[in-house]
């Protein structure tokens, strides 16, 4: 796995953006990378759900359906852990919970 892009973004857990491409060449842009207390984890990109135009607000937080999917936990949290080892080799200190 290769990270082709980071977008720093610092908003609640939230620590920025990764563009990957996966060994088969597959690119996946805009996955969400995030941090709290010291747990950092990647999640793929999702779209916003709207209702007449307008960001739909659940439990308070904005709604979000995905657009992929893994098949098992297991491949998910593999993916997770390798997005965030892939950040971190390339942008040390990117996932500190201090602001740079």
């Amino acid at each position: 796995m290769m990270l082709r892009h980071w977008r720093p973004m610092r908003r609640a857990t939230l620590r920025g953006f990764a563009d990957i491409e996966l060994p088969n060449g597959l690119q996946i842009d805009d996955i969400a990378v995030h941090d709290r207390g010291g747990r950092a984890w990647a999640g793929l990109p999702a779209r916003p759900v709207l209702e007449n135009g307008r960001h739909i607000i659940r439990d308070g937080k904005p709604a979000y359906a995905r657009i992929l999917a893994w098949r098992s936990r297991n491949l998910a949290d593999r993916f997770s852990t390798a997005v965030v080892e892939l950040v971190r080799r390339t942008h040390p200190g990117a996932l500190d919970d201090a602001r740079p």
